[in-house]
């Protein structure tokens, strides 16, 4: 299992990490076979549509630590302690057997190629890099947004989270070479 990471710096590393491995990915798959869907639900997405749901998701995260910022912090400590990642969620997140159907707010529409696909992820991972290096402490660990499956999230967990969510879907992409 992934620990939860301990600095800045670590989750900064641990983003692009991930992101680097989730291109690497896509990169291997035929480009004439990246808009190809493998079938129905979440795991019949186009390697497109992997990237563009992704994209989706961190644009999401992105705007959550812009909406933090005017949030008033009323959680309580333990309500904190209770919204961090911890090594079962991470596990539960980056796992593939256990198949989970996306949000609607979050699946791709299936409109963007694969280069806007991929043009669309970079530029919300620079969103939200620019909204966690620019957001203060206070604010990415004492305000918690809900993630549909796993409950109350920090902001700081939350950009975690799209590292991890990256993970999980260059697992995807890899089952999509092999269909």
């Amino acid at each position: 299992m992934t620990q939860p990471t301990d600095s800045a710096a670590a989750l900064l590393a641990l983003l692009h990490h991930e992101r680097a491995n989730l291109f690497a990915q896509f990169e291997s798959i035929p480009p004439e076979l990246r808009a190809t869907s493998a079938g129905e639900g979440e795991g019949g997405w186009s390697a497109a549509q992997i990237i563009e749901h992704c994209a989706r998701v961190e644009g999401n995260v992105a705007r959550m630590i812009a909406k933090g910022g005017e949030m008033p912090r009323t959680a309580t400590p333990e309500e904190l302690q209770a919204a961090l990642l911890t090594e079962r969620t991470i596990g539960w997140v980056r796992e593939r057997t256990t198949k989970v159907e996306a949000p609607e707010r979050v699946h791709p529409t299936g409109a963007l190629d694969a280069d806007a696909a991929i043009a669309q992820l970079q530029a919300t991972r620079e969103a939200l890099l620019a909204a966690f290096t620019a957001a203060d402490d206070a604010v990415l660990d004492g305000v918690a947004f809900p993630h549909p499956f796993l409950g109350p999230l920090t902001l700081r967990s939350w950009v975690e989270l799209t590292a991890h969510h990256d993970a999980r879907h260059a697992a995807q992409m890899a089952e999509l070479r092999r269909v």
